[in-house]
């Protein structure tokens, strides 16, 4: 895979992934041809030498433990980082990530009928992420919880209910986002504009008191405020931070991660932010050892 002539890409990004507070992203390199994980090189004070592809193909799927890249090598645009055919593995209908059509057990559509639904009819929480003073509502696997909250680089998240599937839960989120008056998506200037302004356990728990106490117990099972503060991150300035645009070159001093966001400072010192979730599907290559081959 090469871009512009100029790069020949020695790995194609399959997902970013975090481990507790440690980040990775998993790979597959391609002259190997073995999945392998890339963490050490977003730890603080590492140099990043980091190239992109514009190109975005299927990442292919993992089936029974072993890993099979995309047959077909498809484009994949937009939140998907598979095509429709390896990402039926594990979800039959795609949308139903975001937008569940059915519980998992009685399904509605032709092709879960021999498969799928294990998915959709686990456990769901519901759950209240705190960004400095904006609260965003989700769902996830409650086996996922916590990796969840990480993922999205929360400051402190709650559990507000438990569901007994996916469905439930989007309901559930529909409606507890809009009777607390919280987001369901975090654009990213607000979420770097909420970088200076994270308050303590404390303050988090008064305010998710206030927004549940008009709610009239319709919160079931509401859990305690859970602090997320073990980020590798060092200290930076977001007056002087700016987002990178994903495909093309990135280097510079890393100062770490948070959630689905790399930070690295620049020579002149300004902080850039690129967002490791839009990776996946990328075609990337660490280092200038592929650059200019014929």
């Amino acid at each position: 895979m090469r871009r512009r002539g100029m790069t020949a890409f020695d790995h194609h990004a399959i997902s970013w992934r975090w481990e507790g507070f440690r980040p990775a992203l998993l790979v597959h390199d391609l002259k190997a041809d073995e999945v392998r994980e890339m963490g050490e090189e977003f730890r603080p004070g590492e140099r990043l030498d980091l190239t992109l592809s514009e190109t975005r193909r299927c990442v292919g799927s993992f089936v029974d433990g072993g890993y099979e890249p995309c047959k077909m090598r498809n484009v994949v645009s937009g939140q998907f980082d598979q095509c429709p055919l390896c990402a039926s593995t594990w979800i039959p209908v795609q949308s139903c990530v975001f937008e569940p059509e059915c519980d998992g057990v009685h399904r509605t559509n032709e092709r879960c009928r021999e498969r799928g639904g294990e998915i959709c009819a686990r456990e769901h929480h519901v759950y209240a992420a705190f960004y400095g003073d904006l609260i965003k509502v989700g769902m996830t696997l409650s086996t996922r919880f916590m990796e969840r909250a990480v993922e999205q680089g929360a400051d402190a998240v709650a559990k507000l209910g438990s569901y007994p599937n996916r469905k439930a839960a989007r309901e559930a989120e529909n409606r507890l986002s809009k009777e607390m008056g919280a987001t369901q998506w975090v654009r990213r200037t607000s979420f770097l504009k909420a970088q200076g302004a994270a308050k303590d356990r404390g303050s988090y728990q008064d305010r998710l008191d206030e927004l549940l106490s008009p709610l009239d117990g319709s919160v079931s099972d509401p859990g305690p405020v859970i602090m997320l503060d073990r980020y590798p991150l060092l200290p930076y300035d977001p007056s002087n931070a700016s987002f990178a645009q994903v495909a093309g070159r990135h280097r510079g001093e890393v100062l770490g991660c948070k959630g689905k966001w790399l930070f690295y400072r620049l020579r002149d010192g300004r902080t850039i932010i690129l967002e490791m979730s839009n990776v996946p599907s990328r075609y990337a290559t660490f280092g200038l050892a592929n650059l200019n081959k014929p």
